[in-house]
């Protein structure tokens, strides 16, 4: 009894360890390249491991392409290549040779780089600065962050003094009332010190690349090692393109009752449809069209697309602009640009609110969630076709291809489309069972 016990448990050991074993991706040391890639707004980061021939840039833009060793291993669940920088990112010593027709065209060497965020990290924006820029670029960071760490300190010990003083206040009220001290108390009240504003701006860690920067076409790249021979596996092809069409305005559009799901509105003739009472907050981008493959594999290299379609991109945002809400020729409403807050609301069901950044919220330290331009369409509201377009504010003239179309739908006959929508299954039905009928006959 006792050895069928231990036997068990062994097979259970074994068993458990071997499902283990195949559960775990196979893990493998690879030569892949690290790619921050410019993708018409920012910066992108990814990599393109040995199973992908080809990478993907936008012309006349900086790029950095490098070559680095890693471990990749194989992800099923998600059909990716996952790489572990984390474990292994080993330089590979060398030059980078761009070919064009089976020519070398140009041998780079490693630049000193850095990612400059206007806004903050999470910027609409992103500017690559190289070399002698990329220093001085992180050393106004260093000394913004410095001065901002000094005002924090000072603000530590403001905040630890006013603490001490606000206690006093109390105890001096407590003793005055106690001695019988009626009426208001002629006694100063501790102001509470407000922190220092937080560095606007972000600078990346400066690092090292090869800087890729050319005209459109097909090139092929390779790393050339220090002994003057090719590095085995660093051979790819290289696409560089550019857009297609430029102009045109191109939306960004947030349901009031869903932030967190964004849709796009960036082709002309596409209509905006609403049911009921919604809030919309629009933010309007200027807008690039790229082949949708090109640009799907730019951001990384392991993505799909159709190389017979193509996408808009938003580049810029528009936000010296007002926007008008209009039906037909009449302006219903113009609408600025302003800043919200989204507050989460307690609760087992974990929602949120977006309200109005007002000052109350600034002088308890938090910062805007996003800036937009907020429609309100209230069920009050007529239902027919409106329409938003944006105009700049310098001389209120159209920004061309902004106007878009928002129809209100009806939920008062709403029911009738159920039946229509099993009417084809209907005929279906009706169709077999009269052939049926016809054979057995």
């Amino acid at each position: 009894m006792k050895s069928r016990l231990v036997f068990l448990l062994l097979l259970g050991v074994f068993l458990s360890s071997g499902w283990t074993a195949l559960a775990q991706p196979p893990v493998r040391e690879q030569l892949v390249y690290s790619l921050t890639s410019f993708n018409g707004s920012t910066y992108s980061k990814s990599f393109a491991p040995q199973s992908e021939d080809t990478i993907y840039l936008i012309a006349n833009t900086n790029s950095i392409v490098n070559p680095r060793k890693t471990i990749v291993y194989y992800w099923p669940i998600t059909r990716r290549y996952m790489a572990g920088f984390s474990t292994l990112n080993e330089a590979v010593p060398g030059k980078l040779e761009i070919l064009q027709g089976g020519k070398v065209i140009a041998t780079l060497e490693e630049q000193k780089y850095v990612l400059y965020y206007p806004e903050g990290y999470f910027s609409e924006k992103t500017i690559m600065y190289l070399n002698e820029e990329a220093d001085a670029a992180h050393e106004r960071y260093k000394k913004a962050m410095d001065e901002f760490n000094a005002k924090l300190k000072e603000y530590y010990e403001a905040m630890r003094k006013y603490r001490e003083d606000l206690n006093k206040f109390f105890e001096e009220v407590r003793r005055r009332r106690e001695a019988g001290e009626t009426g208001p108390l002629d006694i100063p009240i501790p102001k509470e010190p407000s922190p220092p504003e937080f560095v606007n701006f972000y600078v990346s860690e400066p690092a090292t690349g090869f800087v890729v920067n050319l005209p459109p076409g097909h090139y092929e790249i390779r790393v050339r090692l220090e002994d003057g021979t090719i590095l085995e596996g660093s051979e790819k092809k290289l696409v560089v393109f550019t857009s297609r069409r430029k102009g045109g305005i191109g939306y960004e559009i947030i349901p009031g009752n869903r932030w967190t799901k964004r849709e796009n509105c960036d082709d002309p003739s596409w209509i905006i449809h609403a049911v009921g009472k919604n809030e919309l907050y629009f933010n309007p981008f200027t807008q690039e069209e790229y082949n949708e493959l090109y640009h799907n594999k730019l951001q990384d290299p392991q993505n799909i697309g159709r190389i017979e379609r193509w996408k808009w991109v938003h580049v810029d945002p528009v936000k010296d602009a007002t926007l008008l809400f209009g039906r037909g020729k009449e302006v219903l409403k113009t609408v600025t640009r302003a800043p919200y807050f989204v507050k989460q609301i307690p609760g087992p069901e974990l929602g949120y609110e977006i309200v109005d950044y007002d000052e109350d919220l600034k002088k308890r330290g938090y910062k805007p969630t996003f800036e937009s331009y907020k429609v309100i369409l209230g069920p009050e509201l007529p239902k027919v076709d409106y329409t938003i377009q944006t105009v700049a504010s310098e001389n209120q003239m159209p920004l061309p291809k902004s106007e878009r179309t928002i129809r209100l739908l009806r939920k008062a006959y709403s029911m009738y489309l159920y039946p229509l929508a099993f009417l084809p299954l209907a005929v279906g039905a009706g169709i077999v069972i009269a052939r049926r009928a016809r054979i057995e006959t």
